[in-house]
């Protein structure tokens, strides 16, 4: 796997012409539809293969016209149905997707905290506008966000400037995908890392902290 800087930034471009060529969406905001009026759409427990919406216990519901709804970008497959994480006030569980539709106005996620993990080996790194923190199997490391800058006229690809707590410089870069699964899971994500020091290449998948 590439190790030096010129390696991401070659990354990083070729993720930045993935980003334009996913469909746009609103982000991982949604609106109910399909659901009859007086109707309510329920907010499940994380679904298992094998099971049916009634085994899951409700956890909520959501009224059939309502719009704002958050959601983590972390999805399953079950069955031949597609279950979408979303957020809804204290509750985070799970909804029908073909239930939900994006937003008609895409949310400038800059400000957003992205939960990252990629494999082999095991890492995770916590992303927000002020700071974060890398971590693997053997060690935590404190980050310091010192710039997150968009793409220009776009709100993706998102790239982070970030320190380390011993004064070592990082970058990030965070992409919008149709679909990054990271090999392991059953999960599917809506967002992409790509993270370098001066001496590694991490790649991961990534949902929001909502």
């Amino acid at each position: 796997m590439p190790t030096r800087s010129h390696a991401f930034l070659a990354a990083l471009f070729l993720a930045s012409l993935v980003a334009h060529a996913a469909p746009a969406d609103a982000f991982e905001t949604y609106k109910v539809v399909g659901v009859a009026a007086g109707d309510k759409l329920t907010i499940r427990e994380e679904p298992q293969e094998g099971g049916k919406p009634t085994d899951w216990a409700s956890l909520g519901s959501l009224s059939a016209d309502a719009t704002n709804v958050l959601g983590t970008g972390r999805s399953k497959e079950v069955g031949k149905q597609r279950w979408s994480e979303i957020t809804v006030g204290a509750v985070t569980g799970w909804v029908n997707a073909r239930f939900l539709a994006t937003a008609d106005d895409p949310v400038d996620l800059k400000e957003a905290t992205f939960l990252c993990a990629g494999t082999e080996p095991f890492w995770g790194v916590t992303l927000s506008p002020k700071e974060g923190e890398l971590s693997d199997p053997d060690s935590k490391w404190k980050l310091t966000t010192e710039r997150v800058q968009p793409a220009m006229a776009r709100f993706f690809p998102l790239l982070y400037r970030l320190r380390n707590d011993k004064g070592q410089s990082l970058r990030a870069t965070v992409t919008h995908q149709t679909w990054c699964t990271d090999g392991m899971s059953e999960y599917d994500y809506a967002f992409q890392v790509l993270l370098t020091d001066d001496e590694n290449f991490y790649e991961g998948c990534c949902r929001l902290k909502r």
